[in-house]
């Protein structure tokens, strides 16, 4: 059975695959992935089609596990992110369904953050929300920038210093 792309889900991450550009737009459908190799996890938050899909990315980087609690347990990587074109062209795919998912309990959505707008005008997207903030508010926050699954998996690579 393939698991949906739903809210809570977990997916697996190739780190294995060439990260060229074009392979954005490859679609890997008919792939065979394997259990083993080397693969990083993430979590879809929010699912959001027109200006990418919020997901957060962990620690654990291995084998396809078990369960999904050595995945979870092992921490965020960094903070929550948006990608577009990963489900989509099925490079990445959901192994483990979570029905018991609370975005604000399990992935502090309410505090999830992000710069938007011009620098002369910014705006913080807060849990949702969207509020006028001043430049230091500003200059704290990440920007809301959406991401190909190849620049995920590259800054995963040059974080965890993976060679493949």
């Amino acid at each position: 059975m393939q698991i949906q792309k739903k809210e809570g889900n977990i997916f697996f991450i190739p780190l294995f695959f060439l990260s060229d550009f074009k392979d954005n737009v490859k679609s890997y459908a008919r792939y065979s992935f394997p259990k083993t190799g080397t693969y990083a996890f993430g979590r879809l938050i929010e699912i959001d089609s027109s200006a990418g899909d919020l997901i957060e990315i962990f620690n654990y980087i291995g084998n396809i596990p078990d369960t999904k609690e050595i995945i979870i347990q092992s921490g965020k990587m960094f903070d929550p992110i948006h990608v577009s074109l990963a489900f989509s062209k099925k490079r990445w795919q959901f192994v483990f369904e979570d029905k018991t998912y609370d975005k604000n309990i399990d992935s502090d959505f309410q505090h999830i953050t992000f710069r938007l707008g011009i620098p002369e005008a910014p705006k913080l997207w807060r849990g949702g929300v969207i509020t006028k903030i001043d430049d230091n508010e500003a200059n704290n926050c990440n920007e809301w920038i959406v991401y190909p699954p190849t620049k995920v998996e590259k800054m995963i690579k040059e974080l965890k210093q993976i060679n493949l």
